[in-house]
């Protein structure tokens, strides 16, 4: 595959204190003045209100108790097409970049190759503040002994490519997290930190004193500075706050918050089916959803995860595909899921840690199983 160019001089936006649904929003609006001709852009960010992040692929019902959250006033958003899991980001707790690439619509970007050649200038910037002993575990999560310092992921948003990632600077509200969250048995099996208060670090405990915004932001931009990017300060144009404020509105809607769902599956199965759910985790977490007739054969099906794949419809096209197949036929499923999954527009970065057929089709015979128990 080819690698995506990255052209030298880019527009960069700092965008300081955001909300969840300006953040939410501004990387599709971005993605798209991109795609229609705007050079690349680089941005960054701050959080400025406490809330959850929903991962585009995620079972919003599998992460959070969504009526406790109503009751303690947490909000909730979904990203749209980014993936990986549910987050929990408290105020000024944490910094975000986002580098959007333009790409040949008939080349296939290596993402893994994207995230090479960003992990040095990433660990350049970490280390101008003090975090010089952060590294890569992969080529996403950024771990210090073991715990989880933020992360640096790759995507093909089909109109262009993203890089980008987040940085904890402190601590967020921990107790006010494990009162909404829900953490499936399987999230942590792989992890050296099982605990949510010791897996979770932050800039101030590595360097050993506080990190700021301004601390950070400054100091990836030196860091793109040395690597040979000219960056041409800007702001948002018209017709991109004209965006932000379209989709603004969308993405705390209860549609988007509940695009994947397990209680809304189970709500929309066919009278009579089985319904059984399950989970794997293989490299990254997977989640399946299956409901049954009395023969056996699959009638809907849900397939949902912490996961960076793109396109964003490729999880809802192996869940259709699954229809009408006899669940117990392994490598029928097998197949039907490799006929989407592994077709050459879906691709995701880091070979060695991303989601496999394989990975898929354990989760999908775990649901398989509990909706068999279930009947």
């Amino acid at each position: 595959m080819a690698a995506t160019a990255v052209p030298q001089t880019w527009r960069y936006l700092d965008l300081g204190r955001q909300g969840p649904y300006e953040n939410a929003s501004v990387m599709p609006v971005l993605a798209r003045s991109v795609a229609e001709g705007s050079g690349p852009i680089a941005q960054t960010s701050v959080w400025g209100s406490t809330h959850l992040n929903v991962g585009w692929f995620d079972d919003v019902d599998a992460t959070l108790d969504l009526e406790r959250c109503r009751e303690l006033g947490v909000e909730v958003v979904r990203r749209q097409l980014y993936g990986g899991g549910t987050a929990f980001y408290g105020a000024g707790c944490a910094a975000m970049w986002g580098f959007l690439l333009p790409k040949d619509p008939n080349d296939r970007a290596d993402l893994d190759a994207l995230l090479a050649r960003f992990q040095p200038v990433l660990l350049d910037a970490l280390a101008r503040i003090g975090l010089g002993e952060v590294g890569f575990e992969g080529s996403s999560d950024l771990r210090w002994h073991g715990r989880k310092l933020g992360a640096l992921t790759a995507q093909d948003v089909m109109v262009c490519t993203s890089v980008g990632g987040f940085l904890n600077l402190a601590k967020p509200d921990i107790d006010l997290y494990l009162q909404v969250v829900r953490i499936p048995d399987e999230k942590f099996k792989d992890k050296a930190v099982k605990d949510m208060r010791e897996y979770v670090c932050t800039a101030e405990e590595v360097a050993g004193h506080p990190v700021t915004y301004e601390d950070f932001r400054d100091a990836l931009l030196g860091a793109l500075t040395d690597a040979g990017v000219r960056l041409e300060p800007g702001g948002l144009t018209e017709g991109e706050q004209y965006g932000l404020s379209k989709i603004s509105a969308r993405v705390g809607s209860e549609d988007a918050i509940r695009r994947v769902s397990s209680s809304r599956f189970r709500e929309a199965a066919p009278a009579g089916a089985r319904v059984g759910f399950g989970n794997h985790k293989g490299r990254k977490l997977c989640r399946a959803g299956v409901a049954l007739d009395e023969r056996g054969v699959i009638v809907a099906a849900m397939m949902a995860g912490d996961m960076h794949v793109s396109p964003g419809d490729v999880m809802d096209r192996v869940a259709a595909a699954l229809v009408g197949a006899g669940s117990n036929h392994t490598a029928g499923l097998r197949e039907r899921i490799a006929g989407v999954f592994e077709a050459g527009d879906v691709h995701q970065a880091d070979a060695a840690m991303g989601v496999t057929t394989d990975d898929l089709l354990a989760a999908l015979r775990k649901a398989i199983e509990d909706a068999e128990a279930a009947g």
